[in-house]
């Protein structure tokens, strides 16, 4: 298994070469990343960081396309050219050996209905994604109908899940995101938070029941663990840390639920 930590984890003052290399010490053997323009001012321009993984010897097994314009792919009058974005970011992946191109569906409240137009689109990028070899990982959000319209309609297999723990726990707790799409697994997004917000917290900040979690991902034999928490200054318990101590204590928590899913972790002590 592979063990991943997001790149964009807060500390955004230090330089991008070194959080790399933190991360690295910390122990992960992977970085993800973002892949748009948004924060280049503070993590550098995107192929800079593929660069920095590369000297760092972290694998890069996930990059997240911008959600910041995710009802794009539901507006008539612009699916086709987002469509073609996802399509230049899945080339991205392919030059860089990137398995999993990660695409939110839908955009806060505002998403309109989902369409044929949007279907034609998306199904047009999975053509590409299968010519390429990269697997586009539809990340579970606030409404999976818009991920289960778009299995349904597009049979590629190159359609696949990127589990967010966090989002299923405080938009969608009436539904398993693994029992509706589990088959479709291909990487993850772990965090914690209480139920009210998608707050990015480290495992055993919040209240998520992880336990039941790992043995199921164990058995639907995941390859990628990624943790996509933040270190927050306004946390009860790691808002004081610095950023070794934060990825130390975060790599921690990673590994102590996949030897031992039957804990019961917190931060609390």
């Amino acid at each position: 298994m592979i063990l991943g930590q997001n790149f964009r984890c807060g500390f955004y003052e230090i330089p991008p070469a070194e959080r790399m290399d933190a991360i690295r010490r910390a122990g992960f053997d992977a970085v993800m990343f973002w892949w748009g323009n948004e924060f280049d001012s503070t993590d550098g321009d995107k192929h800079l960081r593929m660069r920095l993984a590369i000297k760092n010897r972290l694998k890069v097994n996930t990059l997240h396309f911008p959600s910041t314009f995710a009802d794009k792919l539901w507006r008539k009058e612009c699916c086709e050219e987002y469509a073609d974005e996802i399509i230049d970011a899945l080339r991205d992946c392919a030059t860089y050996g990137v398995e999993n191109l990660v695409l939110h569906t839908t955009r806060k409240l505002i998403t309109p209905p989902f369409n044929e137009e949007g279907l034609n689109a998306i199904g047009r990028a999975s053509v590409q994604a299968e010519k390429l070899g990269v697997n586009i990982a539809l990340e579970n959000t606030r409404f999976p109908a818009y991920n289960a319209y778009i299995y349904k309609n597009i049979p590629s297999p190159r359609l696949t899940l990127c589990y967010d723990t966090g989002h299923e726990h405080c938009y969608t707790n009436d539904k398993n995101i693994l029992d509706l799409f589990g088959d479709k697994l291909s990487t993850t997004h772990i965090h914690d938070n209480d139920g009210t917000c998608d707050q990015h917290h480290l495992m055993g900040e919040g209240n998520i029941n992880f336990a039941p979690i790992f043995d199921r991902l164990k058995k639907l034999g995941l390859k990628y663990y990624n943790l996509e928490s933040y270190c927050d200054e306004k946390s009860r318990y790691y808002g004081k840390c610095t950023l070794s101590e934060f990825l130390s204590l975060s790599y921690r928590t990673l590994t102590g639920f996949l030897t031992d899913s039957d804990r019961v972790f917190s931060l609390r002590g």
